[in-house]
C-alpha cells in the first residue's frame, strides 16, 4: 500500500474515510468522487454510509483503526445535517482525525444555506475532531424547483473536479471556514422544519401500491413498515422523498409544494440528456435565484457570474 501525507505520495498518512447521507442520490455520487480521487492520491478508503436500510451501514466501533482523515458528506436539510449525521457524530469512537464537512445542495452557498455546516463542524470539535475545514458542492435540486436540464448536466459534469479542488484545498489547509452571522437565526428555523419533517409522511398519498415493500426496505429512517400490503409511516421522518421519487410503481405521492411534479432521477436524467450539447452556464442558469450556482459552475473558468 502507498501511504501519503497531505495527499501526495510517498509519505506516510494511509487512511480515509468517508461517512455520507443521500436521500435521492446527489450525495452519493459526490462521495464516490471523493473514494475515486482518495484512491488515485494513494490514500486506502473506507466508506460508512449513514443510510440505515443500506448494506454499508455499519456500527462505526468495527473500524479497526482511527482514520487520519474523516470527510463528513451530507445533504443540507432544513439549513442544517440531517439528524443521521449528528447520530453519527455522537457514537463514533474515533477521535483526532482531521475532519473535512461537504454539505451538498441544490441552492449553493447562499442564504439561507449559509451557517448549514456551522453546528456540524462546532459538534465536530466539541467530539475531539481536528476541524481541517468544510465547504459547500452542488447537484441538482430535488425540491421546491427543478434544474433545467442542461444545468443540472452541468453540475454532474463538474462533480469530479469540483472534489479533486475540495481535497486539494483541504490538504493544504486552505478550505473555508463555516462561520455565518445569521447561523443562531437558520438553527432556530431548522429546528422547527426538522419538527415538521417527522409528521411530513402523514401528506404522503398512497395510490395503486402493489405492496412490493420497497419503500419499507430503502427507507433511510426505517419509518416505514407494511400493514395489509400497503405502506405505513411512523413519526421518523427526515422529508428526504426518496419514497416518493422511487416507488417503482409510482404509488406515491404529495401536494407539499416541496416534491417536484415531476420526480427526481439522476440516472433517468443522464439517459434523456445522451448526446446532447448543453448549453453555456450562462444560457442555463440565468437569473437572481441561480447566482449561487451560476458562480459555482463558473468559478474556474474566469468567467463572471
Amino acid at each position: 500500500m502507498i501511504a501519503c501525507i497531505d495527499g501526495k505520495k510517498g509519505a506516510r498518512v494511509d487512511k480515509a474515510l468517508i461517512v455520507y447521507f443521500s436521500g435521492t442520490g446527489g450525495t452519493d455520487r459526490v462521495a464516490s468522487a471523493f473514494r475515486e480521487d482518495l484512491h488515485d492520491r494513494g490514500f486506502e478508503v473506507e466508506m460508512y454510509n449513514l443510510d440505515r436500510s443500506s448494506k454499508g451501514h455499519v456500527d462505526p466501533a468495527s473500524f479497526a483503526d482511527d482514520p487520519d482523515w474523516v470527510f463528513l458528506l451530507f445533504p443540507v436539510y432544513a439549513f442544517d445535517a440531517p439528524d443521521l449525521v449528528y447520530e453519527w457524530i455522537d457514537r463514533t469512537p474515533i477521535t483526532g482525525a482531521k475532519a473535512v464537512v461537504v454539505s451538498v445542495s441544490g441552492g449553493g452557498e447562499t442564504w439561507p444555506n449559509t451557517g448549514c455546516r456551522a453546528r456540524c463542524c462546532r459538534t465536530l470539535h466539541q467530539n475531539g475532531f481536528e476541524v481541517a475545514g468544510d465547504t459547500m458542492m452542488c447537484m441538482p435540486s430535488n425540491w421546491v424547483f427543478a434544474l433545467d436540464d442542461h444545468a443540472a448536466m452541468h453540475l454532474l459534469a463538474a462533480v469530479p473536479s469540483k472534489a479533486a479542488q475540495v481535497l486539494d484545498a483541504a490538504f493544504a489547509r486552505k478550505l473555508f471556514s463555516s462561520t455565518s452571522r445569521r447561523a443562531a437565526f437558520n438553527a432556530r428555523i431548522s429546528s422547527w422544519e426538522k419538527i415538521y419533517a417527522r409528521t411530513f409522511a402523514k401528506h404522503i398519498a398512497v395510490g395503486d401500491c402493489v405492496g412490493c415493500g420497497w419503500c419499507s426496505r430503502n427507507c433511510p429512517a426505517c419509518n416505514i413498515t407494511m400493514r395489509d400490503g400497503k405502506p405505513v409511516y411512523g413519526k421518523a421522518c427526515i422529508m428526504c422523498f426518496r419514497c416518493i421519487y422511487a416507488c417503482p410503481s409510482g404509488a406515491l405521492s404529495s401536494k407539499n409544494f416541496m416534491v417536484l411534479d415531476a420526480g427526481y432521477d439522476l440516472n433517468a436524467l443522464e439517459k434523456r440528456m445522451a448526446g446532447v450539447e448543453l448549453k453555456p452556464v450562462e444560457e442555463c442558469c440565468k437569473g437572481a435565484a441561480l447566482k449561487a450556482i451560476r458562480r459555482y459552475l463558473l468559478e474556474d473558468s474566469g468567467m463572471k457570474a
